[in-house]
């Protein structure tokens, strides 16, 4: 089977240029028959998987970070469903945070990610239906590999992917800056959520979230519970609290404890509607993907991988 290669080249800083040498090396090591390319600002990684695959392809090995192996794993579907029932995703992490892969235990170090891939197994995993609002109040659609939330995290996002100070600072610095910045200045949210268990929730939140995956944030652990293949998301809801008590929670997020906390709601569900008469930004796999109003639905095993 031939594999087609898609690297994001500016991914991690470059990094994906190095991760990809090391890859090749297996790979011709292995006669592995492949074809390689890269996306470019006119042709995204959504955009070029769903090309390969119509073109005959059936295994994409993807090389980026977390939004790049989210945006080909939604250039596997069209229309809600798999473009071709035998295409198979192999992610190979070269990003900054590099959570997803965290979940499916796929190591970042790239001659081992390889070893995993070409050795592992085929399974299906679930993915979060995201139909949200855009700006100009039209619906939108996108699916979440990972981990999708609104709120403070929405925030940082949409103001990270709307600054200029990128063009003099890296990306994660930028990200940093804005994440400090919301930290003091966001506003706690009131909330309307409806749960697929029949719950009503009327909330006063700092944030929201939707894991599919167990990790975010470059190693935030979210969801300890999660599963990508349970037919469920883990949803959790930080309520009212403040600046610095939101600061000593972030020692228990990263041990994996937040959903421990009282003031801390979290459930397994498998649908979300939320809304509020705020604006109130969303977070998809670390992309700005609209606001609430929102839905999000687990569509159990929608895609096929192999690591």
């Amino acid at each position: 089977m031939k594999a087609k290669i898609i690297l994001n080249p500016v991914s991690g800083g470059g990094v994906s240029k190095k991760v990809w040498l090391a890859v090749k090396k297996e790979l011709d090591k292995r006669k592995i028959d492949y074809v390689y390319e890269e996306t470019t600002p006119a042709t995204s990684a959504r955009k070029l998987t769903s090309m390969s695959i119509k073109e005959g392809f059936t295994w994409i090995i993807g090389i980026g970070g977390d939004g790049t192996l989210s945006n080909i794993a939604n250039g596997f579907l069209e229309n809600g469903k798999p473009i071709h029932p035998e295409a198979i995703f192999s992610p190979i992490p070269a990003g900054r945070g590099n959570d997803f892969v965290k979940s499916i235990r796929v190591s970042k170090n790239p001659e081992k990610a390889i070893l995993q891939i070409l050795e592992g197994n085929v399974r299906k995993i679930d993915m979060i239906k995201v139909n949200f609002t855009n700006e100009d109040k039209s619906i939108g659609e996108y699916y979440c590999l990972n981990l999708a939330d609104f709120g403070m995290g929405g925030e940082v996002v949409y103001r990270v992917n709307r600054s200029s100070l990128g063009k003099w600072l890296g990306g994660k610095a930028v990200f940093l800056y804005y994440t400090i910045l919301c930290l003091f200045s966001y506003k706690n949210k009131s909330m309307q959520l409806k749960l697929s268990n029949g719950e009503f929730i009327d909330v006063k939140s700092r944030l929201v979230v939707c894991a599919n995956g167990e990790y975010a944030g470059g190693g935030m652990w979210f969801a300890p519970k999660a599963k990508l293949s349970d037919g469920l998301f883990d949803f959790l809801a930080i309520k009212d609290v403040g600046i610095w008590e939101t600061v000593l929670k972030f020692s228990k997020l990263y041990k994996g404890q937040l959903n421990d906390e009282e003031k801390v709601t979290s459930r397994q569900i498998t649908y979300l509607e939320a809304s509020s008469a705020e604006d109130v930004f969303i977070d998809v796999d670390g992309e700005n993907m609209g606001q609430l109003p929102a839905k999000f639905t687990l569509i159990p095993s929608l895609l096929t991988i192999k690591c």
